[in-house]
């Protein structure tokens, strides 16, 4: 079991991410904007954080930056219904997927796990993808 830090600021969508990460029995931890995810963050023992990437005050992006530098190998998925631009600009800051809102719960699902994996096996599953295998529906990097 993960802990997983959902960071939305629309209530519709925390619940919808919520509802996929339990059932998968992950425990959930909530922020409404990145600041606050960040304190949460630095005081949980947080495996997994599932960040929308425009929000007021603190954006998602800010929070990959920041979490980015407090633990290089974070277990980061961004979501945005903004538009591709800045699912893109989150995965050249290196998070493990991006999704367009609605996401797909299968599509999510298969990411949440692999991000709750430990660091090697994550970065093995990496390998595996640039090899040719990956999840349909997921941005990658290029």
């Amino acid at each position: 079991m993960a802990r997983v830090l959902i960071v939305e600021d629309e209530q519709a969508d925390r619940i919808i991410l919520a509802s996929i990460v339990e059932e998968a029995r992950h425990e959930v931890y909530f922020a409404s904007q990145g600041k606050h995810a960040f304190e949460i963050y630095k005081k949980v023992s947080i495996d997994v954080v599932v960040t929308d990437l425009q929000m007021p005050v603190s954006d998602g992006l800010e929070l990959v930056a920041a979490l980015r530098e407090v633990t290089p190998d974070v277990a980061i998925i961004a979501v945005s219904g903004k538009g591709p631009d800045l699912l893109a600009a989150a995965m050249r800051q290196g998070v493990l997927a991006a999704f367009s809102k609605p996401v797909d719960p299968r599509e999510f699902l298969e990411a949440l796990e692999r991000a709750a994996l430990p660091v090697a096996d994550r970065k093995a599953s990496s390998i595996q993808e640039a090899r040719g295998f990956h999840a349909p529906g997921l941005i990658h990097p290029k």
